[in-house]
């Protein structure tokens, strides 16, 4: 038998070995280019024409006054809004270039600028799949696994929303549970969703206290964002803008990202897409800066093709890499952080799947991405998570992570002695050069098989999706929920349950 002592010392090397959940990566290649400086100018001065000659429409009355107030020309009876340039550039310079935002756990805040990259977790998709549970609507039970997962993986730095919708909790309370399980289920960032001031107000007082912070530490650094996505073409709803003036009054982050769906949504080239997109991203960002000058926005994009032929969203395809560098290049214009995503439409964890996520790891880090939304599981379209695509998406990320960007040289007297070592016609396989280095020097992806086709097929001949599923159920096995002080635990039960009651069955705003 094994003594007790014997077994806690055990349990604590086995902990003492536990794999990091939480590695901040950089960019380590400089952003790609796809306009020259002249045509960036352009393509400013050409959205400049779109918000002053043709506007936006703010269906947002709250916003008409100090819009007007700042020079804007207000159509009371559309809303419609028409922008003075000088103003929106005015505006539009007032935004940080770079900030952070504060996990429960400090070794995970997020930093957002420079050549940092942060990758978050798929969110609002309205179905869920799995290889063994097939394809379902979401529920707050794959929330809590897609959590805890998320929680588990070193690649996912925080997560941006709902990893899948869980449409079994009632909308007008859902943003209680949901925020509850982020913050006792693990200890990364997290988004609050801004639709409106009672999810951001309730949001906000649920981090101040499972973090253990005043009011006062809240708005001294962001602890949060949401997604103010424009409903492109040149529509601005009132809901979003309310969420997003509240949280900047309390010094949290936006990001205001317009849909751009090519030949949809925005006009079908690059280049209307691209300056539509832009005119949209910077007139919010300005409307923003004139209520909170100097909130934290990102720049965010979503410029994407459409499969005539169906209709459907096409993510990771070259024109959606084109407009990911294209917008990077108009962030860094305005000085912004800059926020883009990762996408599939594959139906399925096979090549289609791996390869439109490669291609959307690609654009972010080309185009100088700082955040990717939907990092983790977003597949057909958007409209699921797949727990084996989180998995592989996983993979992709830190396998072009583990891209070098330089070579070292350094061990090159070791080489040369190496060289003369084994001579010609032998191998380096028992090279002492070799043997130093053989288990740090190549990355090693989780979901590859290298064996030979004998070995593959003895051991069953397994995919890659089978792989990954294999994977996410240990990962779930091995899931050790982060400490939380049990009273921090009950005060947040406490208020979600007072909140649910005085919520009742009313629609909140």
């Amino acid at each position: 038998m094994v003594r007790r002592g014997e077994r806690r010392r055990g349990a604590a090397e086995r902990e003492s070995v536990r794999p990091p959940t939480f590695v901040p990566m950089r960019r380590k290649f400089a952003p790609s280019t796809v306009l020259t400086e002249e045509e960036v100018r352009d393509v400013h001065r050409l959205s400049m024409r779109i918000l002053s000659e043709v506007g936006l429409t703010f269906h947002a009355e709250s916003a008409w006054e100090t819009l007007e107030a700042n020079g804007c020309l207000v159509d009371r009876g559309t809303g419609n809004v028409r922008f003075d340039p000088t103003v929106v550039e005015h505006f539009v310079g007032l935004a940080p270039s770079s900030f952070d935002i504060a996990a429960r756990d400090p070794s995970k805040t997020v930093h957002f600028g420079g050549d940092s990259i942060a990758w978050g977790s798929a969110s609002s998709a309205p179905n869920v799949v799995d290889a063994e549970r097939g394809r379902r609507p979401g529920t707050g039970e794959a929330l809590q696994e897609l959590i805890k997962l998320g929680h588990m993986l070193p690649s996912c730095h925080l997560f941006g929303g709902h990893s899948v919708e869980p449409i079994d909790r009632p909308p007008n309370t859902r943003h209680l549970d949901s925020v509850f399980d982020w913050i006792t289920l693990s200890d990364k960032a997290l988004r609050v969703y801004g639709i409106g001031t009672t999810r951001v107000d309730d949001g906000l007082e649920m981090i101040k206290l499972g973090y253990g912070i005043d009011e006062a530490q809240l708005c001294a650094t962001p602890h949060t964002m949401s997604i103010l996505n424009v409903n492109s073409p040149l529509l601005v709803d009132e809901p979003l803008l309310l969420g997003s003036i509240a949280l900047a009054k309390r010094g949290q982050a936006t990001v205001v990202s317009p849909v751009a769906m090519s030949g949809a949504m925005s006009p079908i080239t690059a280049s209307g897409s691209l300056i539509q997109h832009n005119a949209e991203s910077v007139g919010v960002s300005a409307y923003l800066q004139m209520e909170v000058p100097g909130c934290h926005l990102f720049y965010g994009s979503l410029v994407a093709a459409v499969d005539m032929r169906s209709g459907a969203p096409a993510m990771g395809v070259p024109e959606a890499v084109t407009g990911a560098i294209a917008a990077g290049q108009m962030a860094r214009f305005y000085d912004m952080p800059y926020r883009t995503w990762l996408g599939s439409t594959a139906n399925t964890v096979d090549s289609q799947a791996t390869y439109e996520s490669m291609m959307s790891i690609m654009a972010a880090h080309m185009g100088g991405a700082h955040f990717v939304h939907h990092g983790h599981g977003w597949m057909q379209g958007g409209l699921t998570t797949g727990f084996e695509k989180t998995m592989l998406d996983a993979d992709l990320i830190e396998m072009y992570d583990a891209i070098k960007p330089r070579i070292d040289l350094s061990d090159a007297d070791e080489v040369i002695d190496a060289i003369k070592e084994v001579g010609a016609g032998g191998h380096f396989l028992g090279s002492p050069h070799t043997l130093k280095r053989y288990q740090s020097e190549f990355h090693t992806p989780k979901l590859s098989d290298w064996s030979n086709y004998e070995a593959w097929e003895e051991a069953g001949s397994t995919r890659v999706i089978d792989r990954a599923t294999g994977a996410w159920k240990e990962l779930l096995e091995a899931y050790v929920p982060p400490p939380l002080d049990d009273a921090r635990h009950a005060e947040l039960a406490d208020f979600v349950g007072r909140r649910k009651r005085e919520i009742g069955l009313e629609d909140i705003g």
